[in-house]
């Protein structure tokens, strides 16, 4: 297949799924599986939001511009009291 052609997405057994996308589509890797010899396989999805599918590693490049990370959330700072034991070491009982 040429590369105006597009690529052909996958199901996880590697059957075509009649779906194809066109060169220079931006996609998000969802998940990955090397298969040794025949090759890591990705799967897929258009940022666009389109249904999702596999490929052979070979059939992506990096994007022409950087992606910027999206930042991830922080955790609230816990508003629950801290409870202070007094008067008993480290592993004692009550």
């Amino acid at each position: 297949m040429n590369a105006r052609d597009g690529v052909v997405l996958t199901d996880e057994a590697g059957r075509s799924v009649s779906r194809r996308l066109a060169d220079g589509v931006e996609v998000e890797i969802l998940a990955w599986r090397p298969r040794g010899g025949a090759g890591t396989r990705y799967r897929i999805q258009p940022t666009s939001g389109d249904a999702d599918g596999w490929v052979a590693a070979d059939e992506l490049r990096a994007a022409r511009h950087p992606v910027e990370s999206v930042p991830r959330e922080t955790a609230a700072p816990s508003t629950r009291p801290v409870r202070e034991e007094v008067g008993r070491k480290f592993g004692q009982r009550r």
